[in-house]
């Protein structure tokens, strides 16, 4: 082959050793079962893998592990690329004669399927992870999925559950919502059931889908049933996918046992999409509605409808009903006005930066941010007035004369408050650097959107 380099079957070697000596065993079985050198073309060389998951996920997190070893056989200036290797999904499955279906323990909406979720760039992750473990129950252990409100947590969710129930007909299915949880365990203790509850979700079980886990914030004692509950299920090598509106070391007053194990699998997030992908959902929902609106009312909608997907499906819904008891056509005029309860709100400036800031540490820390300026001595407010001073010095380079007639200070305490805060991140305090981050994270977020 002449676009090969000479020695490619010693070359191909020599990269695969390279690189399984840089990741663990049980990484490289993982990650790596379906992965080849496909071409060396010159300094560079094509990998390619099974599917587009696995090839988003190398290259996320062995991006470095992958240059280094192709830099390490071939020279400084050798770089790579990585593709996947397509099939087709109606070959990889064949139905048998009587089609047998899964057990499912509770109901699934059936609209949620993965043919009916759109990708874009903001979720392509969390959807390819999504059917991963759709097809592979207990390969990827476990699934942590997280993002805002309506951006589709709840259908790739269920989306696995429907694929597992029509194509894995030995498998017990389990959907349900935190708080059902809760309640079922608050109604199993009450009538001394526990025995049967445990049973219920440890044995009965092969895949628990669990929704909208930010609901036990601060129940420590549902929070051990869970925590003993999923290393039942996880040590069975049963499948579990969480959901969740914030990443797993968000969830405060959490126990840090049950946060390691969200996190010892895969964590995806779901950004909001952007325009071209509200686009395409609007797009999808009449399809799925069996209704017609205009090019161009479409772009409007997708244009001004909020990232929450549950309001523009609303938005949509409601031009089609106009449109179906008025038997008239919906104009861009007509939509304009029928949507304006519908359309984002303008955010308003808010001119003055540490102003801002405050607010924000008031949200975060949950501290009202009369308590943040006053002369409270309660430890949370402590906390959260000096990382808001240290905050605007550090990062919104405000100065000490600024910085202490905003928080009611003396320039001495807000110097000593930030370099209390410097010394304590040296020192490792992890829960202040949490704080920090995220606080610092929506002012960055804030400042690119607005």
């Amino acid at each position: 082959m002449a676009h090969l380099v000479r020695g490619f079957p010693r070359m191909k070697e020599r990269i695969l050793q390279e690189i399984k000596t840089r990741v663990n065993r049980k990484s490289w079985e993982l990650w790596f079962n379906s992965f080849e050198v496909k071409t060396i073309e010159g300094n560079k060389v094509i990998f390619s893998v099974g599917n587009l998951f696995i090839k988003e996920w190398l290259e996320k997190k062995y991006h470095s592990v992958l240059s280094r070893a192709v830099k390490t056989v071939l020279g400084h200036d050798a770089t790579y690329e990585l593709t996947y290797e397509s099939f087709d999904s109606h070959t990889s499955y064949s139905e048998p004669l009587v089609k047998k279906k899964a057990v499912l323990l509770t109901p699934l909406n059936p609209a949620y399927t993965f043919e009916n979720f759109v990708v874009g760039p903001g979720n392509s992750f969390a959807y390819h992870a999504s059917l991963e473990v759709a097809k592979n129950p207990g390969k990827y252990n476990p699934l942590f999925i997280y993002g805002g409100v309506g951006l589709g947590k709840t259908h790739l969710l269920q989306s696995i559950g429907n694929y597992i129930v029509q194509r894995e007909p030995d498998l017990r299915v389990m959907y349900i919502t935190s708080e059902k949880f809760l309640n079922d365990l608050v109604d199993s203790m009450k009538e001394g059931k526990l025995a049967e509850f445990r049973e219920k979700y440890r044995k009965k079980v092969d895949v628990l889908l669990i929704d909208d886990i930010q609901f036990l914030i601060g129940k420590t004692g549902v929070q051990t049933e869970l925590f003993h509950t999923f290393n039942e299920l996880h040590d069975s090598g049963k499948q579990i996918v969480i959901c969740s509106d914030r990443e797993p070391h968000m969830l405060k007053e959490f126990q840090d046992r049950l946060i390691s194990r969200f996190q010892m699998g895969l964590v995806a997030k779901l950004e909001p999409p952007d325009r071209e992908t509200r686009k395409s959902i609007a797009r999808k929902m009449l399809e799925v509605e069996e209704g017609e609106l205009p090019e161009e009312v479409l772009d409007f909608v997708a244009e001004n409808v909020d990232d929450n997907l549950r309001r523009l499906k609303g938005a949509i819904i409601k031009l089609l009903v106009y449109k179906e008891t008025t038997g008239r056509e919906v104009d861009l005029k007509e939509a304009i006005a029928l949507l304006k309860d519908f359309i984002k709100p303008e955010r308003k400036p808010i001119l003055d930066p540490i102003d801002e800031l405050i607010e924000i540490v008031s949200r975060v820390m949950d501290v009202p941010k009369e308590e943040i300026l006053s002369s409270s001595r309660n430890a949370k407010a402590l906390m959260a007035r000096r990382i808001g001073m240290y905050i605007a010095k550090t990062y919104l380079k405000s100065s000490l004369r600024t910085i202490a007639e905003k928080f009611n200070r003396s320039h001495p305490v807000v110097a000593d408050s930030v370099k209390k805060v410097k010394n304590s991140l040296l020192k490792g305090n992890r829960q202040l650097k949490m704080y920090i981050d995220e606080i610092v994270g929506e002012i960055s977020h804030r400042a690119s959107s607005g």
